[in-house]
C-alpha cells in the first residue's frame, strides 16, 4: 500500500522501464519465435502480479514476489535477461514490514537466483550481476520504506505539536481573558455602585467615580487586546497597587507584608496573575472585611499568600482557580487553598 509521502514515481508504472533489460541479450542474437512466445507468456503472468503486488502487504506481498521469482526461473532457459524478474521480486519484498522479514525474503530471492543460474549451468556473468542487483535493489527498497515510515511519523508528530500548541494558546487566551475581564468588570461594577450612591449627596464625587469607571473600561479594553495578541501579563508591583485599589473600592481593608520588589521578574509575572484572580475572588465571594497579601522569597521559591477573614467562599472551584493552577504548574510552582479561622488562605509558590 502506498503511503502519503510517496511521490508519483514510486508507483508501479515508471519502474516498468527496467523490463527493457530483459531484451538486451537479443541485441546480438536474434530470438527465435518460440523464445518470443515464451517471453510474452511470462510477461502476461508477470504484469498483473506486479501491479497487484504494489497494493498488497504481508503474506500476500511475499506470495506475489514468489510468483515473480518463478516467472524468472521459467524464463531462464529462454535466452532473455531473466534476472530482471528476481530483481522486481526483491524490490516488492523490500516493502514488507517488519524490515527483518523483508531482508530474509530478499536473501532467499538472491539464493534462489544463484541456484537457478547454477541449475541451468549458465555462465557466471549471465546471472551474477542480477544477484547483486537483487541485493542492492531490495536493500534500497527497505531503506526507502523506512524513510517513508519515519517521514509519516514526523508529519504526525508535527501535526500533534500544532494541535497541542493551538490548544495551549486557546487555554492561555481563556485564562487571560477570564482574569482581565473579571477584574475589570468587578472594579467597574463597584465604582458604578458607589457613583449611584453618591449621585444625590455628592454629585462631584459621583462624577469622579464614573470617570474612574470610564478609565477602568479603557484600561480593561487595552488589556484584552494585549491578551489576544499574546502580550498579556503585568508586573507584581503593578498588581499589588491595583489589588489594593480594588480592595479599597470594595470596602475591604488591605494589608501588605513582605517585599515584592525582591522577587525576580519572571516569578513575579506568574504571581501577579495569581494575585489578580485571588483578589477578584475575595471581592466577589468572600464578604470579607480584611484581606492580607504576603510576599516572601527564599533561596529557591517565591511565595504569595492571600488570606481573608470572610465566610470561606473566596476560592471556589471554577475557571479562575483552574487558570491559577495551570499557570503555576506550567512554571513549576504549586497552589494550595486552606480554610482559615475565619476565611480562606491561598498559598502560591513558584521557582525563583
Amino acid at each position: 500500500m502506498q503511503t502519503k509521502a510517496e511521490r508519483w514515481w514510486d508507483g508501479p508504472w515508471p519502474w516498468l522501464i527496467y523490463l527493457v533489460f530483459y531484451a538486451v541479450p537479443w541485441l546480438w542474437a536474434r530470438p527465435a519465435a518460440w523464445q518470443l512466445a515464451a517471453s510474452a507468456v511470462g510477461l502476461a503472468v508477470f504484469l498483473p502480479v506486479y501491479f497487484a503486488s504494489h497494493r498488497l502487504t504481508g503474506t500476500r506481498l511475499f506470495a506475489t514476489a514468489g510468483v515473480m521469482l518463478l516467472v524468472g526461473a521459467a524464463l531462464a532457459p529462454v535466452g532473455g535477461g531473466w534476472t530482471v524478474f528476481p530483481i522486481y521480486a526483491a524490490s516488492e519484498a523490500g516493502r514488507a514490514r517488519p524490515a527483518r522479514g523483508a531482508a530474509i525474503a530478499i536473501a532467499l530471492i538472491a539464493i534462489a537466483t544463484i541456484a537457478i543460474g547454477l541449475g541451468w549451468r549458465q555462465p557466471l556473468f549471465w546471472w551474477a550481476a542480477g544477484v547483486m542487483l537483487v541485493i542492492a535493489t531490495g536493500g534500497a527498497t527497505i531503506s526507502r520504506s523506512a524513510f517513508y515510515a519515519r517521514t509519516q511519523a514526523l508529519l504526525a508528530s508535527q501535526e500533534e505539536v500544532r494541535r497541542l500548541a493551538g490548544t495551549a494558546e486557546r487555554e492561555r487566551i481563556t485564562r487571560d481573558l477570564h482574569d482581565v475581564v473579571g477584574r475589570t468588570l468587578t472594579l467597574a461594577a463597584l465604582k458604578a455602585d458607589l457613583a449611584a450612591k453618591l449621585a444625590a449627596p455628592d454629585p462631584a464625587r459621583a462624577e469622579a467615580e464614573m470617570r474612574a469607571v470610564a478609565g477602568i473600561a479603557r484600561a480593561g479594553l487595552a488589556e484584552v487586546r494585549a491578551a489576544l495578541a499574546g502580550q498579556g501579563g503585568s508586573t507584581l508591583a503593578h498588581e499589588i497597587a491595583a489589588s489594593r485599589e480594588a480592595l479599597a473600592a470594595a470596602g475591604i481593608a488591605a494589608r501588605l507584608a513582605g517585599n515584592g520588589a525582591a522577587i525576580p521578574a519572571d516569578a513575579g509575572a506568574v504571581l501577579a496573575m495569581t494575585l489578580r484572580e485571588a483578589v477578584t475572588n475575595v471581592i466577589r465571594h468572600a464578604e470579607a472585611g480584611t484581606c492580607t497579601i504576603e510576599l516572601a522569597l527564599d533561596a529557591r521559591l517565591a511565595r504569595l499568600v492571600v488570606a481573608d477573614d470572610g465566610v470561606g467562599r473566596s476560592f471556589r472551584e471554577g475557571l479562575g482557580l483552574a487558570g491559577m493552577r495551570q499557570r503555576l504548574t506550567a512554571a513549576g510552582g504549586s497552589l494550595s487553598i486552606q480554610p482559615d479561622a475565619p476565611g480562606t488562605r491561598l498559598v502560591a509558590t513558584v521557582p525563583a
